[in-house]
């Protein structure tokens, strides 16, 4: 196939997400040249589709197709497009909590990384740069809204989340990428910055391997791709002069180590934060279309799970309404009336990420039975804040129980030992684990500082290099550390290091 991209710099990134964006923006400040490689298209706010199919698939990998293997596939939401899954997030915002620090600094060897001070200033400069801040009351909306009120009325502490998107308008199209640019998603920030110190961004550019010769990575080879048909145009070859930084997310960053000649724990230890969600009805108008599309959530860490509110497209919560016919369509009449819950679990649930014949791949996953009573009192819970918030009928989603219930004891029927794994389905969207970070080489892929065991000059920088997930939402964790690792790639304080 003939060459249709070669270009160097002195250090080659493969993704354009939270964790790559921030090693090309510090890296670029600090006067080195970065190469920001893109598998998906750059999309600018208003060029944005409005419809749902259109955005999914100009933004998201195989329009959100991709499953985890087993008796019961979980959807795993991955963005691809410049700025990865944080064009597509709602922007939430939580700092590592103090028990996963703890957890990955002693038991994983992590502690310079994590030293607290360095990282809190880590975590400080983001917001600021971000614009960090609660949500307005103005744009909670009414579907928040209903939250907190069912949660006040059972004693649940919540709040309203803090989100990089203090512009917020309300626009409730947060997984479409917001029309105005309100979110501070990597698109709008952190990429724009490291262009305008000088990187360069080859979007639609598909990496394929990592070239290491004599145990150091020294360049990218991959394809470059068609917008309209994602087939090749051409082959792409990128120098890395001083070193090359993987982060393509938990599930594609293994591969392409994988592909590169990097084995050991690559790809196992795939966690994730599976979720999921209730719809309830209101009698009055719940306007689901207007406000910040999450914009409050109730914290229940011991017991494994958190609680949001999450706005649906009209498209998606259409789909989630029961019946069918003529008593179906008569809700479509409705659906500023209704409102959606969800509830994300921390899992304990560990799987692998392996590769197959031809070049595909295999995301092993099957909750634990303790991950499934978890999930089964997180859906009840949500379905007795909806009647506690005054719904009409809440629609659970869960098989083995009525499909439309009209009272908060029916919510006892989703905790029968009758419920099992096969009657609910999940979603994930936070992925984490599968190039572990960690000071033995025989239970990691990077070490503390980032750069692989097994060569020299490559480096993981996203949420696969987290040995365990958060139970909070991760972006926030994953600029953070990639800050703090790549001030020193920049500093030369850590760069090309002795791999173990």
């Amino acid at each position: 196939m003939r060459m249709v991209l070669e270009d160097a710099a002195d250090f080659v990134i493969v993704g354009s997400g939270a964790g790559g964006a921030t090693a090309a923006r510090v890296l670029s400040a600090a006067g080195h040249s970065v190469i920001v490689l893109e598998e998906g298209p750059e999309l600018q706010p208003g060029q944005r589709s409005h419809a749902l199919l259109p955005a999914m698939a100009e933004s998201m990998r195989d329009m959100a197709t991709v499953a985890t293997s087993g008796s019961t596939p979980i959807p795993l939401l991955m963005g691809r497009c410049v700025g990865g899954s944080t064009a597509i997030n709602s922007g939430i915002i939580w700092r590592m909590p103090e028990d996963v620090q703890a957890e990955l600094s002693e038991r994983h060897g992590l502690r310079e990384l994590l030293e607290p001070s360095a990282l809190d200033r880590c975590f400080s400069a983001i917001e600021a740069d971000l614009g960090v801040a609660p949500v307005r009351e103005e744009v909670l909306g009414g579907n928040a809204q209903r939250l907190r009120s069912g949660a006040l009325a059972l004693g649940l502490t919540g709040s309203t989340i803090r989100r990089n998107a203090a512009r917020c308008q309300g626009s409730s199209r947060c997984l479409q990428g917001c029309p105005n640019g309100a979110r501070q998603s990597m698109d709008v920030s952190y990429i724009p910055d490291a262009v305008h110190h000088g990187a360069r961004v080859h979007a639609l550019t598909r990496a394929e391997r990592v070239l290491i010769t004599g145990g150091r990575a020294h360049a990218v080879v991959g394809q470059r791709l068609d917008l309209t048909s994602r087939k090749p145009l051409g082959a792409a070859y990128i120098h890395a002069r001083r070193a090359v930084i993987v982060a393509a997310g938990a599930v594609y960053t293994p591969l392409l180590l994988w592909r590169s000649g990097l084995r050991g724990r690559t790809g196992y230890g795939f966690q994730a934060h599976p979720g999921a969600a209730v719809v309830g009805r209101f009698r009055e108008p719940v306007s689901m279309g207007f406000g910040a599309t999450q914009a409050y959530e109730v914290p229940l860490r011991a017991r494994g799970f958190k609680l949001e509110s999450l706005a649906l497209p009209p498209e998606l919560l259409a789909a989630r309404l029961p019946g069918a016919g003529a008593a179906w369509q008569e809700q479509l009449a409705n659906l500023d009336h209704f409102a959606q819950f969800c509830a994300v679990h921390r899992a304990e649930a560990v799987g692998r990420v392996c590769p197959t014949w031809l070049g595909g791949y295999d995301v092993r996953y099957e909750l634990t039975p303790r991950d499934v009573e978890r999930v089964k009192q997180s859906i009840a819970l949500l379905v007795r804040i909806m009647f506690a918030a005054g719904a009409d009928e809440v629609y659970p989603g869960v098989a083995g129980v009525p499909e439309r219930l009209t009272s908060e004891a029916q919510a006892q029927l989703i905790e029968s030992p009758r419920i099992k794994r096969r009657d609910f389905h999940l979603l994930a969207s936070h992925h984490f684990g599968t190039a572990a970070a960690g000071g033995d080489p025989s239970r990691s892929v990077v070490a503390p500082t980032l750069q692989t065991h097994a060569a020299r000059a490559l480096y993981v920088m996203d949420g696969s290099a987290l040995p365990t997930n958060l139970g909070v939402n991760p972006q926030h964790t994953i600029m953070a550390v990639v800050r703090r690792a790549a001030e020193w790639l920049a500093n030369g304080k850590r760069e090309l290091s002795s791999a173990a």
